[in-house]
């Protein structure tokens, strides 16, 4: 009989040894797994802070409209080292364009956006694809007869430069800049000037908006973009009046305004004064110059 029950006392103790022990097992893998859940919490506090230094640590941007002749449009975007060129003026506007590029040491265009065809936009394309490396061309689609166009695309197949041809806004990233295209809507337009790509550039907090030749159709399109109010807006057919333009203007509220003309169509300008908008023009041959720390956008000598 002792025997027995010293069988049982010692078959008792077994069990509740294997019960300490897994006890103790799972205090341990409770340890363990908060231990890992609150590295796991730390690296992903680390990795979003480091993400958003990321999004507010951006280096000076500069923004320039070169001056032309008469009325034309050539923004120059420079950012890290890369550059964006939107529209590159009249033909006789390209040695200017050119003397400007080189004085900013640039030796490639990154990405050349030409908002519509019209020889105000387009003039000087032949010459910088001659004269430089261009890495992209980004175009609206336009399917009416025009040589000079259709000249232009030949050099451009010649130079072997990638074209885009947007049919829907995309998103691109060049240095700090982030850029987002919005195509026009349609593939027909009665007036060219309604074909115009419209780019919003962002550096940081600051918002830029370059709206080409847009006109009162294409005006009404960009109202269903609900863009935010910009820092800078380049006011769209050398400001000249539209049925749209005031609108714009005061949905936009922008900071300063560049007017690629001598003088603005007077609705215009005194929509842009009401905003309390800095005017900038660019006829005759006034290059206009701003610089973005990605907070504050402020004009340069």
């Amino acid at each position: 009989m002792g025997n027995w029950c010293s069988i049982i006392s010692n078959e008792e103790r077994l069990r509740n040894g294997g019960r300490l022990r897994m006890e103790k097992w799972k205090q341990a893998m409770l340890v363990f797994l908060r231990a890992a859940g609150l590295l796991a919490l730390t690296a992903a506090l680390i990795g979003l802070l480091f993400i958003l230094e990321g999004k507010g640590s951006v280096e000076p941007a500069g923004i320039w409209f070169v001056g032309t002749a008469g009325d034309a449009d050539c923004a120059v975007l420079l950012s890290r080292g890369q550059c964006v060129v939107i529209d590159t003026g009249e033909e006789a506007d390209g040695p200017r364009i050119l003397e400007f590029l080189e004085r900013k040491q640039v030796s490639k265009i990154d990405c050349l956006i030409l908002t519509h065809p019209d020889k105000d936009h387009i003039g000087s394309a032949p010459l910088l694809l001659e004269s430089m490396s261009v890495e992209m061309i980004v175009m609206p689609y336009y399917m009416k007869d025009n040589d000079r166009l259709q000249a232009l695309e030949d050099q451009m197949e010649q130079s072997g430069a990638p074209v885009m041809t947007l049919s829907r806004s995309r998103e691109f990233v060049f240095g700090d800049l982030d850029l987002r295209i919005f195509p026009p809507d349609r593939i027909n337009y009665n007036k060219d000037n309604n074909y115009s790509l419209i780019t919003l550039a962002e550096h940081g907090s600051v918002r830029m908006l370059f709206a080409g030749d847009a006109q009162k159709v294409r005006l009404e399109e960009m109202e269903n973009y609900e863009l935010e109010p910009v820092d800078l807006y380049k006011v769209p057919h050398h400001g000249r009046r539209s049925e749209k333009g005031e609108e714009a203007i005061r949905q936009l509220k922008p900071e300063i305004a560049v007017v690629t003309a001598e003088t603005a169509d007077p609705g215009i300008a005194g929509a842009l004064r009401e905003e309390n908008a800095q005017i900038f023009y660019t006829v005759p041959d006034r290059d206009c110059s701003f610089e973005s720390d990605g907070e504050k956008l402020r004009e340069i000598n």
